[in-house]
């Protein structure tokens, strides 16, 4: 089944434009450093993608990020790099506290980034949107956004709208934001 994903993915980026000419798949070996340091496994299917099709660059909004020397995003960091600035915290924001195992893999802009859980069993997709916090628990910025990454991969390279499917119209984040409270 993964071969058949695989190969939708190509068939998709050969339709969707990017900013790359090319992808540089990542070495096996990186992959592996990357989840040692972090202490989680990310998802077979995204390891597959990022050494047999190219280390970020293509996929879902503006791309996804690379693994270390892989592609970075619009601020120059890669996926374990945002990671781990995040883990870090802010000495300025006590309430700041990144999940474990949330690990940045897709850009869509204005700081939102589609994010897989690895401490999940079906590594869930969370959408990160820190334009919608609105207290003192970052928790509120986090949605769900997909059952799995590869569901959520295999949506984008069916030809599926993600972020439609967040933001549009319809979108289920739309829905959910506009249930909220205004910030007084």
């Amino acid at each position: 089944m993964d071969d058949l994903t695989i190969a939708a993915i190509r068939r998709r980026i050969r339709t969707k434009i990017t900013d790359s000419d090319g992808f540089s798949p990542a070495d096996p070996d990186g992959i592996a450093d990357d989840e040692r340091q972090l202490g989680f496994a990310f998802p077979p299917l995204l390891k597959r993608i990022y050494t047999e099709i190219g280390n970020g660059g293509f996929g879902p909004g503006y791309g996804l990020i690379g693994l270390s020397n892989g592609v970075p995003d619009d601020a120059g960091n890669t996926g374990p790099a945002i990671y781990k600035l995040f883990r870090d915290g802010d000495p300025e924001d006590p309430h700041w506290k990144w999940p474990e195992g949330l690990l940045p893999i897709c850009d869509w802009g204005c700081a939102i980034r589609s994010c897989v859980d690895c401490a999940d069993p079906n590594f869930r997709m969370r959408i990160f949107d820190p334009n919608e916090h609105r207290g003192e628990d970052w928790a509120d910025a986090i949605f769900e956004e997909s059952p799995s990454f590869e569901e959520w991969i295999k949506a984008w390279a069916s030809g599926v709208d993600l972020w439609a499917l967040m933001y549009g119209e319809e979108g289920h984040i739309t829905r959910l934001l506009a249930t909220r409270k205004p910030i007084s």
